[in-house]
């Protein structure tokens, strides 16, 4: 590595953090002191702690900057941490250990996704839960040292504005699910501890006994989910042909095509490719990246395979063989263009996925059926956050109510079974 790159990393460390460079690895120490009045007498409280650099052997330049710096953050909150310890304990700090016996947050971490959550459905999940909990907790904390308030108070803080600000957080919001979660690894986390010995149970958060599912480390209360718009068969035509008139005309197809198979924007409706169809059978079969498996061979709609048709000559012409080269930036802004010309409720790139989940909902689609169409990898995820209430799904309740015995079951025997293909009709 060059001189003159770790000389440009080096300037980023703050005082009291300096680098240590051993025969086998390098490190970052992080010295620590404090002035402490004891009997009127002033006196010097010294903390030290080390951060090694995780390097592979014959490491490059960029290995050494993405260790380094992931190692400076974790030197900063031991900082921290060496603060609040000297100010806790004054000139006993250094006969307390702030790590001893107790095991460290990020060891018990580890323990715990081993034995609970690796090569299963929520591996990854749990991945990305554990990396918003780690940039506010030091690895080496132990988890004794987690159980104060002003860390339970100051980490949900943390959360809201670490997930608002989030570059994929399009809408800028967080919800006390998003929160709830995290706390829920950090549970599982300190029941880990407690059952195999690393910290002791009456150090946790609450150790009152009403709190014991929760070690005090309680979620925070579920606000209501709002409901949400869902298109009418008049906005939707609205849209298309407000969207044809402007010459936005890839835009007016993907919009519908997206209505009619409920795709994800961000990923599923930017890597399908023609190849994904099966023409013969008037199906699409694609890679699902949320859940990482492929959906069923879901039924085009008529509407969908006209469109594929449309489309097929120009996307094997293209290198990527995708049907719509919109981006995911255009796909979003031009969303929000057609919600500024249309005036319509909730517009955005979501819409479409929560009118397909409504529409096959109010038609009967079972949740076991829809769930697997949607995509879902739980059956409850569709009727909590995509089926929505709608004037038109009142109205045939209604009329459903107003039937006979008779009646309502010549219904069940006549309804349309063509599960997955919406309809055009008005009603």
């Amino acid at each position: 590595m060059a001189q003159t790159e770790k000389i440009h990393l080096h300037s980023l460390l703050p005082k009291g953090i300096r680098v240590r460079k051993g025969k086998k690895s390098v490190s970052l120490i992080i010295q620590t002191r404090k002035q402490v009045t004891d009997a009127g007498v002033m006196k010097i409280i010294p903390d030290c702690k080390t951060v090694r650099l995780d390097l592979p052997e014959k490491y490059n330049s960029f290995q050494y900057e993405k260790a380094f710096l992931e190692a400076l953050d974790e030197a900063k909150k031991e900082k921290v941490l060496a603060l609040k310890h000297i100010a806790t304990h004054g000139i006993e700090t250094p006969k307390v250990k702030r790590q001893g016996a107790v095991a460290t947050l990020k060891e018990v971490y580890d323990a715990t996704f081993e034995k609970q959550w690796k090569g299963k459905a929520q591996e990854r999940g749990v991945t990305i839960l554990a990396n918003d909990i780690f940039a506010f907790f030091p690895k080496s904390i132990d988890m004794h040292e987690i159980q104060t308030h002003e860390n339970y108070d100051n980490f949900i803080s943390f959360l809201k504005k670490r997930v608002k600000e989030r570059k994929m957080n399009n809408l800028g919001t967080v919800t006390t699910n998003t929160i709830n979660r995290r706390l829920g690894v950090i549970r599982c986390c300190i029941a880990h501890a407690i059952k195999y010995g690393k910290m002791n149970k009456d150090k946790v958060l609450n150790p009152d006994p009403q709190e014991i599912s929760n070690y005090g480390w309680k979620n925070l209360p579920i606000g209501k989910v709002k409901d949400k718009h869902t298109l009418t068969i008049d906005e939707e035509h609205e849209v298309y042909a407000k969207a044809k008139e402007l010459g936005d005309n890839e835009y007016a197809d993907a919009f519908y095509w997206l209505i009619d198979t409920g795709m994800r924007y961000e990923t599923e409706f930017r890597t399908f490719t023609i190849k994904d169809i099966n023409w013969k059978k008037g199906t699409i079969c694609f890679w699902r990246e949320k859940t990482k498996e492929p959906s069923i061979n879901l039924p085009l709609s008529k509407r969908a395979f006209e469109i594929a048709k449309r489309y097929k000559d120009v996307a094997l012409t293209r290198q990527s063989q995708r049907m719509f080269e919109i981006s995911k930036h255009r796909t979003e802004a031009l969303f929000k263009k057609y919600k500024e010309i249309c005036k319509i409720e909730d517009f955005t790139p979501y819409i479409t996925r929560r009118t397909f989940c409504t529409r096959l909902g109010e038609r009967g689609v079972i949740p076991k059926v829809l769930s697997k169409m949607a995509g879902h990898s739980c059956v409850e995820t569709a009727q909590r956050y995509y089926i929505q209430p709608t004037a038109k799904g009142y109205e045939r309740a209604i009329k459903i109510a107003e039937l006979s015995d008779d009646e309502f079951d010549n219904y069940l025997h006549n309804q349309n079974t063509m599960i997955g293909h919406n309809s055009r009709n008005k009603d």
